[in-house]
């Protein structure tokens, strides 16, 4: 019986991370592309990755929960500490939105309004809510002596992803 439930948890494991993605150097939208760079630069970040999605699926009832678990796959491989689960929401596209997307990734440094870090990363929120086709998430991660605030910005048009960790990676700090 103890194989039988550890045979479905792999399953079930397996449906939430089903997107098939490959690894891009660049996103296909200059703008995108510009405000990933911008963020990427950041004092703050310690993990980013920029993927296209080959094949969109995997736990949700709707397509913007898989691009949600896909953005979470994402995040699981550039830092594979996020074993215990990265927590996301969808921002809305205004500027509490983008406000709340900048608080929540920056939440555990000590960058605050008016900083270049701060500015940098608004800067680039901006640009990213600008755009039609694209989703901005924000939430945090945790797994191993891990925690981390992160980011994702999911292309629909273009099937792209960026995201972001803010983390202690495997560190007992």
């Amino acid at each position: 019986m103890k194989n039988l439930f550890l045979a479905a948890v792999i399953i079930i494991s397996s449906n939430a991370f089903a997107s098939k993605i490959v690894s891009v150097k660049s996103l296909t939208n200059g703008n995108l592309e510009n405000s990933r760079l911008e963020i990427a630069s950041t004092d703050i970040v310690t993990h980013s990755g920029t993927v296209k999605v080959l094949e969109l699926r995997g736990n949700g009832k709707t397509a913007q929960e898989i691009r949600q678990n896909t953005i979470a796959q994402v995040l699981h491989s550039v830092c594979q500490f996020f074993d215990e689960g990265v927590s996301l929401r969808v921002n809305p596209k205004n500027s509490r939105g983008a406000l709340r997307a900048i608080t929540d990734f920056t939440e555990s440094s000590n960058t605050m309004e008016g900083d270049a870090n701060y500015n940098k990363i608004a800067k680039a929120i901006s640009t990213v809510i600008s755009q039609a086709d694209v989703e901005l998430y924000s939430g945090n991660a945790s797994g191993n002596n891990t925690a981390g605030n992160v980011l994702g910005l999911y292309d629909i048009k273009n099937n792209e992803i960026a995201v972001f960790a803010n983390t202690n990676c495997g560190s007992d700090n």
